[in-house]
């Protein structure tokens, strides 16, 4: 008698079986073959189910089985035919996934040098940990498509490829004063994280562009040097610049605060585009002028 059929045979005894079903009508009627309740209360009961062999000699179940009180799963969880087993957890006040999935990792490998388990047991990585995984990797993936969009849409405009590339030298500042701001407020890398990243994009170029027009309309008009040009247009555009600059980042700052009930979750959005809008602008300033004469210079002598 092999092992699944005394399982069977116990499953039949404790919770009943359906062998067949019964039509009535349209309705099919399962037909539930099972022992009274209550008939197996002790360990003494359970040995005596009937099982029968090939030989359809009777035994029982305590002949071929030991039966004795234990602790068990009150379910059991399979993934890929293979049981495991679920730790689960929640982060603590002030605690970040990305140092948790790393302190897991870590008690892992420790468990595995030391012997700790068994052969033939593996580690799953947690839903979690795939989720910030492909949000990190989404990350640069979606900022550079937005870099690119914003790229050759200036490109048709500008009928040039020398003024949106200079435009285009204000996103690494902003991209570099994002991170600066998480990594000043110590806050990790996540969906809004993203959204704020290319949010970032799209604003954060709207500075140089005023500054570059100005420049190129002085050029049109007047005939001077690239230099000259950006010398009348820095001033004429500081104005505007850092006017519409407070505005943004003024009007930001509640929401890189965490003010207000639920801010939590938008706040990472608030922290990159607070952080990256301030840093970029600063360096705008001194970073397109400087390059705006260089590569028009470096295009026309080439």
């Amino acid at each position: 008698m092999s092992n699944v059929e005394i399982g069977d045979t116990v499953q039949t005894a404790l919770s009943g079986s359906v062998p067949t079903q019964l039509q009535r009508g349209s309705r099919l009627i399962d037909v539930n073959v099972q022992l009274p309740l209550g008939r197996f209360q002790r360990p003494e009961q359970l040995e005596a189910i009937p099982l029968f062999s090939t030989s359809q000699a009777p035994i029982r179940l305590g002949d071929l089985a030991h039966i004795q009180s234990g602790e068990a799963p009150a379910e059991v969880q399979r993934f890929n035919q293979r049981q495991i087993y679920l730790i689960q957890g929640s982060l603590s006040d002030g605690a970040r996934l990305s140092d948790a999935l790393a302190e897991v990792d870590a008690l892992w490998e420790e468990m595995l040098q030391e012997k700790i388990l068994p052969p033939g047991i593996s580690h799953l990585p947690s839903s979690a940990a795939d989720t910030n995984r492909q949000i990190q990797s989404a990350l640069g993936l979606l900022g550079g498509l937005a870099a690119f969009l914003v790229f050759v849409v200036m490109a048709v405009q500008y009928n040039s490829l020398i003024d949106p590339l200079v435009i285009m030298l204000t996103l690494p500042l902003a991209f570099t004063g994002g991170l600066l701001g998480l990594w000043l407020t110590q806050t990790a890398i996540g969906a809004t994280v993203i959204v704020g990243a290319v949010l970032l994009v799209g604003i954060v170029v709207n500075n140089a562009i005023i500054l570059v027009e100005l420049a190129n309309q002085i050029r049109r008009r007047s005939g001077v040097s690239p230099a000259q040009a950006m010398l009348q247009a820095a001033p004429q555009r500081l104005r505007p610049i850092l006017m519409t600059t407070l505005t943004t980042v003024l009007g930001l700052l509640p929401l890189a605060l965490g003010i207000g009930e639920g801010s939590e979750f938008l706040q990472p959005l608030g922290i990159v585009v607070f952080s990256g809008l301030a840093f970029a602008t600063v360096l705008t300033l001194f970073v397109v002028p400087c390059f705006y004469q260089l590569l028009h210079g470096l295009f026309k002598s080439a």
